[in-house]
């Protein structure tokens, strides 16, 4: 049961990054720098989130519920892979 939400719910830090990215992107000037501290909770939304899919998936019942769960690990937790990798991008 945990697991069927989980896997519905995995989208939503994407869904959540577009939706920020659309919002900021109608802003002009130092609009964008002011609505940029409401992307910090999307990161750490999808950071536990695929940090929580990993764990379910590693304790999967069967080898399909696992893949299934790895998905939705890999779903929900790219959007704050993605920012670490723009990071490191950035600093080096």
């Amino acid at each position: 049961m945990l697991d069927r939400f989980y896997m519905a719910a995995s989208p939503a830090p994407l869904i959540l990054l577009l939706l920020f990215l659309r919002y900021t992107g109608h802003l002009q000037g130092w609009g964008a720098w002011a609505a940029a501290p409401m992307i910090i909770p999307v990161i750490v939304l999808s950071g536990l989130m695929g940090v929580y899919g990993i764990n379910r998936a590693a304790r999967g019942p069967n080898r399909r519920h696992r893949v299934f769960l790895a998905g939705a690990a890999t779903l929900s937790g790219s959007v704050a892979v993605w920012f670490i990798v723009e990071a490191m991008i950035r600093l080096f």
